[in-house]
């Protein structure tokens, strides 16, 4: 299996750039379109992938599994819808925290390499494989 390594670090860069800002300039907007690019890739139209093919940004395939980093995308996602409900509810504290974490943790990811969302994937792999032997 293979994974498109500039695809992964562009999605980091796009939160740990656009996240920021949407905190900064108060726009809840821009939480919900991350989401929505974020949770696009569990539809045929992949708006990330289909958004850096636009820009013309090179694929950088590498032989890895590319399940854990869609986990970990997944995760995000997740955060994100979070984050945009509880920034619709009034409760902006907490919905500019959730998304300055997904930041923090795409930082992370960019700068130093380690995907907390890959780790979770990988132990709970393992979690599985000794609870029923799969």
């Amino acid at each position: 299996m293979r994974t498109d390594r500039n695809q992964l670090r562009f999605n980091q860069a796009l939160l740990v750039f656009l996240l920021p800002l949407a905190v900064f300039w108060d726009l809840p907007w821009l939480v919900f379109l991350l989401f929505l690019l974020m949770a696009s890739q569990h539809t045929p139209l992949d708006l990330l992938v289909a958004l850096k093919r636009f820009l013309r940004l090179p694929p950088a395939l590498a032989e890895e599994d590319p399940r854990p980093h869609r986990f970990a995308r997944s995760l995000g996602a997740a955060f994100l819808g979070l984050s945009a409900l509880f920034l619709v509810l009034g409760l902006k504290g907490v919905g500019y925290a959730l998304a300055l974490l997904v930041a923090l943790l795409a930082l992370v990811n960019l700068a130093f390499g380690f995907c907390l969302g890959c780790f979770l994937y990988l132990h709970l792999r393992y979690a599985r494989h000794l609870l029923t032997g799969r």
